[in-house]
C-alpha cells in the first residue's frame, strides 16, 4: 500500500478518534520492543512551548555529535513531517513499512490514527539506531500514546487552558494531566514560572529532581544560564532567536540533565539554527508574511508581544485567521485587535472550526478593527496580499490548517 491508503486507512481503523489510554499502544509496543527507542530519550509535555523545546534539544544534541530523532504532532503539510531523523524527515517507505510492521504485530488489538504515528516514529528511530530520541506528548500526558516510552529526562513547558474536554478547565487539573510523564528519580526540567501544584506534589511523591525556571536555569535578553556538572554556567552573546528563549534555556537544562556537556559552540549553533514551521515563521513572497498556529490566549500573549517588536510603536498588520470552535478564540481575538487593522476571517473544511462569520462577528465587536469573511484559506489569503501595501505585513494565525493552508498555496505558486 502507499503512505495515503495506511493513513486513509488508520484513520477509519478504530472507532474512536481519541482513544486516551496506554494498555493497548503499550502491549503492542512491547511487542515491538520500542519502549526504550534510544539510549537517551527526552519526552516533552505542555500546553505552549513543546514544539520549540523539541527543536533546542534537538539542535544542542546534534551540534554535540549526536544522531537525533524528533516526533512531534500535528504535522501542518504531510504526515512524514511528524517522524525527522538528523532533520530529514521520513520517507513514505520507511513510514508504510512501519505501519506494516505494526500492523503485524497488534494482531487483534485495534489501535487509533495518533497511536500508530507514535509506534511508526519509535519504530524508525529504533531501526536507523539513533542516538537521541526527542519525543513530543500530543495531548495530556498521563494517557498520550507517547508516554509509554522509559525517559531518560521529562520536561513539562508552560502550561495554560487548552483541550479542556479531555484535560479538565483549569490549570490545576491540565497540569496533573501533563505531571503524568514524569518518572520516578528521572529528572524534571519544569519551565512554567508558576507551575500548578499538582507537577510539584508529584514530583514529591515520585523523588523526580526537578530544575525549575528562574532556580536551576534561566534566560535574559542575550544569554542563557543553567546547571551542568553541578555548577551554575553562563551562555552570553548568543544570536537572535526565532523561537522563545525560555524553550532554549529549558532545552539546555535538559540536556544537561542528560549527562552531555553543552560547550559555547554547541549552545551558538543550536540557538541559529532552531526553528520550527508554524512558528513565527517569516516569509517574503509573495507578500510579507508572519505565520504562526498561536490558537489560545497564552500564545496569543508571546505571538503579541513579538509581532509588537516586529512592527515598532505604531505599526499595524493584516490577519488571515481561523480556528477551532472549542478554542478560546474571542480572547486571542481581543489580544492581537491591537496590532491588526483588518482580519480576513476563514473558514476551515473540518467539522471542528468555527465559523468565519462568528469570528468577524466577535471582531466587529472590538474597537479599531474590521473584518471580512471567505470560504477558504487560499481566498482569504489572496485577498489580504492584493489589498496590501508593500509596506504592510500580514499575519497568518490561528489553528494548524490555516497556517497549513497558506504554505500549500505558496509551495503551489498560486
Amino acid at each position: 500500500m502507499e503512505l495515503a491508503d495506511w493513513l486513509q486507512r488508520i484513520e477509519q481503523q478504530h472507532p474512536v478518534k481519541w482513544d486516551l489510554g496506554l494498555a493497548r499502544v503499550g502491549e503492542v509496543g512491547r511487542r515491538l520492543n520500542v519502549l526504550q527507542p534510544a539510549p537517551l530519550v527526552f519526552l516533552v509535555a505542555g500546553t505552549n512551548g513543546k514544539g520549540s523545546t523539541c527543536e533546542y534539544i534537538t539542535r544542542l544534541c546534534e551540534s554535540l555529535g549526536k544522531t537525533v530523532g524528533k516526533s512531534t504532532s500535528p504535522h501542518l503539510q504531510r504526515f512524514n513531517e511528524r517522524i525527522q531523523v538528523q532533520g530529514v524527515t521520513a520517507d513514505d517507505a520507511q513510514i508504510c513499512a512501519a505501519f506494516a510492521a505494526i500492523d503485524e504485530a497488534r494482531g487483534d488489538i485495534s489501535l487509533t490514527y495518533f497511536e500508530y504515528g507514535t509506534l511508526a516514529s519509535l519504530l524508525i528511530f529504533k531501526w536507523c539506531k539513533v542516538d537521541v530520541a526527542v519525543l513530543e506528548i500530543g495531548l495530556g500526558g498521563r494517557l498520550d500514546a507517547m508516554n509509554i516510552v522509559v525517559p531518560t529526562v521529562t520536561v513539562i513547558t508552560r502550561i495554560a487552558l487548552d483541550h479542556q474536554a479531555w484535560l479538565g478547565d483549569t490549570r490545576e487539573l491540565i497540569g496533573a494531566e501533563k505531571a503524568g510523564i514524569m518518572r520516578a528519580g528521572v529528572p524534571c526540567v519544569v519551565v512554567d514560572p508558576a507551575p500548578p501544584r499538582a507537577i510539584t506534589v508529584q514530583a514529591d511523591v515520585l523523588g523526580s529532581p526537578v530544575s525549575a525556571i528562574g532556580r536551576e536555569f534561566g534566560w535574559s535578553a542575550d544569554s542563557v544560564w543553567l546547571q551542568q556538572a553541578g555548577a551554575r554556567v553562563v551562555f552570553t552573546d548568543l544570536p537572535p532567536l526565532l523561537l522563545p528563549a525560555d524553550s532554549l534555556a529549558a532545552a539546555s537544562q535538559a540536556v544537561a540533565c542528560a549527562g552531555l556537556m553543552i560547550t559555547s559552540a554547541a549552545m551558538a549553533w543550536a540557538a541559529a539554527q532552531g526553528r520550527v514551521a508554524g512558528r513565527f515563521q517569516l516569509l517574503n513572497a509573495p507578500h510579507r508574511s508572519v505565520l504562526d498556529v498561536a490558537h489560545n490566549p497564552d500564545a496569543a500573549v508571546y505571538l503579541r508581544d513579538k509581532l509588537q517588536l516586529l512592527l515598532g510603536d505604531h505599526g499595524r498588520c493584516r490577519a488571515v485567521v481561523g480556528m477551532y470552535a472549542d478554542k478560546d478564540y474571542a480572547a486571542v481575538l481581543a489580544l492581537l485587535a491591537p496590532l491588526v487593522s483588518h482580519f480576513y476571517c476563514t473558514d476551515l473544511a473540518e467539522s471542528r472550526a468555527a465559523p468565519a462569520a462568528l469570528l468577524a462577528a466577535v471582531v466587529n465587536n472590538l474597537n479599531g478593527s474590521g473584518a471580512s469573511t471567505y470560504a477558504r484559506v487560499r481566498l482569504a489569503y489572496e485577498a489580504a496580499v492584493q489589498q496590501s501595501s508593500a509596506a504592510d505585513l500580514i499575519l497568518v494565525f490561528g489553528s494548524f490548517p490555516v497556517v497549513a493552508g497558506v504554505l500549500d498555496y505558496i509551495d503551489a505558486g498560486e
